[in-house]
């Protein structure tokens, strides 16, 4: 994809918020996209709602409330490794390279930011116009025309497809059953690590002296995060209740001697040597049913 093509002729009029939205980059988003060889030119062109802390003093009366900015994603560039983007402690050398709005022009780190820094909410109504503002009153800034944006939107879409497609035409290179087989189980590992990571998005709490400072949209925001991080743990509780060899049943049999609730009651019926639970190698005796009240 040619990078001059997004951004060779100017537009006159702000492109809709419902566009940027498609066009939108979410935390959890970035970070399943890091594996991809192609990263940097996956991201190029699309949109991220960053935090941004610090800011000169002509622009602050136009800051969003939660000093949240929507940025234009100019690529991505490796630096020093760092955490703290993802619930799993995954580390990552990559960088965001964004287009900074003119208050930004003298901060620190120039214009790369980290993955902690990207949000995972949509832009807001009071954000899209703050930057449609300050982007008419920049001359070194322009809008993006609607064919361009259609255009990277496409292409974003074609990218996600082909990285979660499954690759069923590869055994026909030939591979033997055994490489096939492992490779394919390597595929669905990576597709369910995928679904692991968004719905493990990293969420940090609040402490509730915090709370009282905050303002109604802020609060609002803290609410929703709340209720996503309790989602995700209503999905982790209903996952480890499962049984360890099906993956479908309740786990309501107990393993003696290790006494580990792993297995339901019909693979309690047909396990045969040592307990399934992660990490333990005891043999299995024999099995009962948990007491319950």
């Amino acid at each position: 994809m040619s990078r001059a093509i997004e951004r060779s002729s100017t537009a006159s009029s702000a492109p809709p918020l419902d566009l940027l939205h498609k066009l939108q980059l979410f935390r959890s988003t970035l970070v399943n996209f890091l594996e991809w060889r192609n990263f940097g030119d996956v991201v190029h062109g699309c949109y991220v709602r960053v935090l941004l802390e610090m800011r000169s003093n002509d622009e602050n009366r136009r800051e969003s409330p939660d000093n949240y900015y929507i940025a234009l994603v100019k690529g991505a560039q490796r630096g020093p490794v760092y955490s703290g983007f993802s619930a799993d402690a995954v580390t990552t050398e990559w960088h965001i390279v964004i287009e900074l709005p003119p208050c930004f022009r003298s901060t620190q780190n120039g214009n790369v930011v980290q993955l902690n820094s990207i949000s995972n909410s949509p832009f807001r109504q009071a954000e899209y116009q703050n930057w449609v503002v300050m982007t008419n009153e920049t001359r070194e800034l322009s809008f993006p025309s609607l064919p361009q944006l259609q255009f990277r939107l496409g292409m974003l879409e074609e990218h996600k497809q082909q990285a979660l497609a499954p690759e069923p035409r590869r055994r026909k290179t030939g591979e033997d059953g055994q490489a096939a087989a492992l490779r394919e189980r390597m595929m669905e590992e990576h597709r369910k690590r995928i679904t692991d990571e968004i719905l493990a998005t990293h969420v940090k709490m609040r402490r509730i002296a915090q709370l009282k400072t905050l303002s109604l949209e802020e609060l609002q925001e803290a609410e929703r995060e709340i209720l996503d991080m309790i989602t995700n743990v209503r999905v982790a509780i209903n996952e480890r209740s499962k049984c360890m060899l099906c993956h479908n049943r309740l786990c309501t049999e107990i393993c003696y001697p290790c006494k580990h609730q792993v297995l339901c009651k019909d693979c309690a019926k047909s396990i045969h040597g040592h307990c399934p639970a992660p990490g333990c190698v005891a043999p299995v005796q024999y099995t009962f049913e948990a007491f319950t009240s």
